[in-house]
């Protein structure tokens, strides 16, 4: 009888060990997972600050795409073209390493684009601009272009001199973004004027929700009469933050507009959301889905987090690809701006095992600039249009370095969620003096 009780004495002891080392090998692996993220962000965000040039006060704006490798040059149309939602990305994610004087570069330009435009004067701004330290011209900011020899003419792009909703909303973003880290009442002025601008153009006044924006050229752009969850969902998070500022403004009541389309786009018997409507109506486009759509919502709208494993399920079988996910459900290789965004999903949803692959394959492929490419495929397919009068599906990612997937590797290795205001009051500026890159490198 002793015996068999010394026996379980031993045997309890033992198993207290053993789960106790178990809880310390967990631990540690996930402290060395954390340390090897935060050095997967640093060194992205070093990348980033390479690529700026001029003063060192001079608002910027970065080149959305680089040649590979030091190879052939970009398309024309892409040669001197920073996206808006690009920029607005690299904005965050400077502020997330703590790069502020390079982050307010990109904010500052982002004022200057409102300010300065060579037609509009109402709070809109355009999807993308002139690349390089911001100068403006006698007609305004620049904006991307390139010299056609055959026509003997300049040629600027319909969809980058146009203005979408959810692009335009992303900038509104990252100014936010860059009002909480300075307190600079500019950056805040200047993402009410855009969402104000949003709420007067854009807002469906039949249905729920706002339209997609407008595209082509001054002084009568083609407007787009359908909606996307993705471009409604971005004006959510803003009116949102917005309305945690000024609690007396019209924000809050603008945001449910928003959210009561992106309540319509739930499809709860299959567990995902729609990519949007089709034109003129709320009635859901269901002929494509896009990655985006699906994990947006979960970690920017707070009553859905309970879809998220639903929701996480279907996009794994639909849009999962070995090592990441595709941006459509055509599965024809990986985007890796969306494997990363799916990342920061996982972890911020309890899935961080799930996480751990994608980060291998993000961390895999970094150009040498260490700026993430776009794809690993030379060419994926995205089922979109550029514009109205292009040819279907003609919207391609190709594997070239990318702002745009660099700065979401960034948020997803910080655990950072873009559409959410920091931890610190919402009406002053950020004080908590992080920066993962000096303490964990």
């Amino acid at each position: 009888m002793v015996l068999r009780h010394q026996c379980h004495r031993v045997s309890t002891g033992l198993l207290a060990l053993i789960a106790t080392t178990l809880l310390i090998f967990s631990v540690s692996s996930a402290h060395a997972a954390e340390l090897k993220h935060t050095a997967l962000a640093c060194s992205l965000c070093d990348g980033l600050a390479r690529q700026m040039s001029g003063d060192v006060a001079q608002p910027f704006i970065f080149r959305s795409f680089e040649p590979a490798n030091g190879g052939s040059a970009l398309h024309p149309s892409l040669e001197n073209t920073g996206f808006t939602y690009d920029n607005a990305l690299a904005l965050i994610a400077l502020i997330g390493c703590n790069r502020v004087a390079e982050a307010k570069r990109v904010a500052d330009a982002f004022v200057t684009a409102l300010e300065t435009d060579r037609h509009y004067h109402d709070g809109r701004l355009r999807n993308a601009y002139r690349s390089g330290p911001v100068a403006v011209g006698k007609d305004g900011m620049l904006l991307p272009g390139y010299w056609n020899s055959a026509s003997n003419s300049w040629v600027e792009d319909g969809y980058q001199v146009g203005t979408a909703t959810g692009s335009t909303a992303w900038a509104a973003l990252s100014l936010l973004s860059a009002y909480q880290k300075t307190g600079q009442q500019i950056y805040l002025d200047s993402a009410s004027k855009i969402m104000d601008w949003i709420h007067r153009n854009t807002q469906d006044d039949s249905n729920a929700g706002y339209l997609g924006g407008f595209f082509g050229h001054e002084p009568a752009p083609m407007r787009a009469t359908w909606k996307s969850t993705e471009h409604n969902l971005d004006v959510y998070a803003v009116d949102m933050w917005l309305a945690s500022i000024d609690k007396q403004g019209p924000w809050a009541d603008q945001a449910d507009k928003a959210l009561k389309f992106l309540t319509e786009m739930w499809n709860a018997q299959e567990g995902r959301f729609y990519i949007g409507s089709v034109p003129d109506s709320n009635k859901p486009n269901i002929g494509m889905s896009g990655l985006d759509a699906e994990l947006w919502p979960l970690i920017a709208v707070p009553v859905f987090a309970d879809k998220r494993d639903a929701v996480i399920d279907w996009t794994e079988k639909n849009h999962g690809v070995p090592g990441g996910f595709d941006f459509n459900s055509d599965r024809d290789g990986i985007w890796l701006e969306g494997t990363a965004q799916a990342a920061l999903v996982m972890e911020v949803s309890g899935h961080g095992d799930k996480a751990d692959a994608l980060f291998k394959t993000i961390a895999a492929q970094v150009s040498p600039g260490q700026l993430v490419y776009a794809t690993v495929n030379e060419e994926l397919t995205t089922g979109l249009q550029v514009g109205p009068n292009s040819a279907p599906g003609d919207f391609k990612y190709f594997r070239l370095p990318h702002i745009g997937a660099t700065g979401w590797a960034i948020l997803a290795a910080l655990k950072l969620n873009p559409f959410l205001p920091p931890t610190n009051t919402p009406d002053a500026p950020s004080s908590d003096g992080g920066d993962p890159c000096r303490q964990k490198s």
